[in-house]
């Protein structure tokens, strides 16, 4: 089973293949070596070939969501199975045998595979515990009426609106139904070599799809999602009366990121989600769960700490 495991991960680790692959190669190369020393010391190579599997499915999925820009729809699709099947390897194989091994062992070996399965327990606890919560909230979603509905940017794809930007627009249409005379801000600057800024777009797509013009406002300064937000609180505290509804419109999986920002803006703005399509969920999810983790790595250290002394103890 633990070949049959390295072997797969081999295989997923050069899927899709880029120009460039030498960290695949590298990766590979390492796995061919702990292959055959399974074969030849299976008990000495059990404990390390496990963690370094479970490590490396981490890392190649955090290489495939670092990608930001993909040529065609096609080669997206590959990063997205790809990186399902980076977690679903790591969530229904190695993590199992990580937890059947990990009291086999001399001491050593036994640190290494307890640490790698607490390390990578937590994480991916979190990561279904967080999927699930974007499926309930997709789910859930429904329109809202609003006088100022705020559109996040979500990239372009040679200067067109991609499925996860069309998704937040199409709301962004929902919403301004139950009350023409709401505005829309639609937030972005130029990004990633694009000829116009995901404002502009953004705009165009509405304005195709029956928004008036006098209807939508363009914010094209913003670079991420923090600078969404805080330019659009700028540009409305001198435009909105404070009785007014304002309303931010973001993906599913996106919207516990825009949560926490708002609240560091100290802003109370309310939140409707898009929907995600399902085949474009594995990056997009595993990046924003990345993405809190990196906002707050304190918590998440400290709760790593805690699990490995309360594991030591009780072992």
């Amino acid at each position: 089973m633990i070949i049959l495991t390295l072997s797969l991960l081999i295989i997923l680790l050069w899927w899709p293949l880029p120009k460039k692959n030498e960290w695949a190669l590298c990766w590979t190369g390492l796995l061919l070596i702990l292959i055959g020393g399974q074969i030849g010391y299976p008990k000495t190579f059990t404990a390390v070939s496990l963690g370094v599997a479970s490590l490396l499915s981490w890392l190649e999925s955090i290489r495939a969501i670092l990608v930001r820009h993909f040529s065609t729809d096609a080669q997206l699709l590959k990063y997205n199975q790809k990186t399902f099947g980076l977690m679903f390897l790591n969530l229904f194989i190695c993590l199992p045998l990580l937890f059947k091994y990990q009291g086999y062992f001399t001491w050593f070996n036994h640190q290494v595979i307890l640490t790698a399965l607490i390390v990578n327990g937590i994480t991916t606890l979190g990561l279904v515990i967080f999927w699930g919560a974007i499926i309930t909230a997709q789910l859930l979603s429904r329109p809202v009426k609003a006088d100022y509905l705020i559109a996040l940017g979500a990239g372009l794809r040679q200067g067109k609106v991609p499925p996860v930007l069309t998704a937040r627009l199409q709301q962004a249409i929902a919403c301004w139904k139950l009350n023409h005379n709401a505005t829309i801000i639609v937030t972005g600057g130029i990004l990633h070599g694009e000829q116009l800024s995901e404002a502009q777009a953004m705009a165009k797509y509405l304005i195709n799809h029956g928004i008036p013009q006098d209807r939508i406002i363009l914010e094209e300064q913003a670079m991420n999602t923090w600078d969404n937000l805080r330019n659009c609180q700028r540009l409305l505290q001198k435009q909105a009366d404070p009785k007014q509804k304002i309303v931010v419109i973001t993906s599913s999986f996106h919207i516990f990121r825009t949560f926490n920002y708002l609240r560091k803006l100290k802003l109370s703005w309310p939140l409707v989600s898009s929907k995600t399509p399902w085949k474009l969920q594995p990056l997009t999810v595993v990046r924003d769960y990345l993405g809190i983790i990196r906002d707050h790595y304190r918590s998440w250290l400290a709760i790593l700490l805690v699990l490995l002394v309360i594991a030591e103890l009780l072992g």
